[in-house]
């Protein structure tokens, strides 16, 4: 960290109408809107997004700007009605409801078009591919923390695209900007903690241990 940095006017993004608080969410958003753009979200499509976190907030929204019908999943009731609020069309909450049954009364025994990974565990990563429609397309922007077993014949049978996504575009930056200037997002909901600096360190081992009640940690530098 340092008081002072230059960089090129160029590679500066502003906004008249966001406040600091609004802007600090561009970069963490940005990295679920671009697993969006590279799963080709479309106007008309079922995408289904697994986790409400910074991650799959940034997707949802991702795909709720590019028209696709989104549907978030999770194991949080709180979470779920924040990703609502973000762009999700419909909830589904994995441990309380069955999940195939309701993508496939969501799509009339399609499947989703789109399937975007953002929590990082062996059942969601096979979830993807499991519940694609036939050409479907699959995201992966979670990292899973151990081997993930497949039965690979979905991938060939379904002819899936699976595609890998990280970090973000100045385009998307772009996209996330313009989503929270037109008051999309609910922001107030998703920073969950304001804290000082000199509170950081206390704030984070807060995340560690109780990290589903947390989505966004913001720290305030002294001026």
């Amino acid at each position: 960290m340092t008081e002072e940095i230059v960089v090129p006017a160029t590679k500066l993004l502003t906004s008249q109408r966001l406040s600091l608080r609004d802007m600090v969410l561009v970069e963490p958003l940005s990295v679920g809107w671009h697993a969006a753009s590279r799963g080709r979200a479309a106007a008309g499509e079922t995408v289904v997004v697994f986790g409400c976190g910074m991650v799959g907030l940034g997707a949802i929204a991702g795909a709720s700007a590019a028209g696709a019908r989104v549907v978030a999943v999770d194991v949080d009731d709180g979470k779920l009605s924040i990703g609502r609020r973000a762009g999700a069309a419909e909830t589904i909450n994995s441990i309380t409801e069955n999940l195939h049954e309701r993508l496939q009364a969501l799509t009339e025994n399609h499947g989703p078009d789109l399937l975007i990974e953002g929590v990082g565990l062996p059942e969601t990563f096979r979830a993807c591919v499991d519940e694609a429609c036939f050409a479907g397309r699959v995201v992966y922007v979670g990292y899973a923390k151990e081997p993930v077993e497949y039965a690979t014949k979905n991938f060939v049978m379904k002819e899936i695209d699976i595609m890998g996504s990280r970090n973000a575009t100045v385009d998307d930056f772009r996209g996330v900007i313009a989503y929270l200037e037109a008051g999309r997002f609910p922001v107030d909901a998703v920073i969950t903690h304001v804290v000082p600096f000199a509170d950081a360190g206390a704030a984070l081992a807060m995340w560690a241990k109780n990290p589903g009640a947390v989505t966004k940690i913001v720290v305030e530098l002294g001026r």
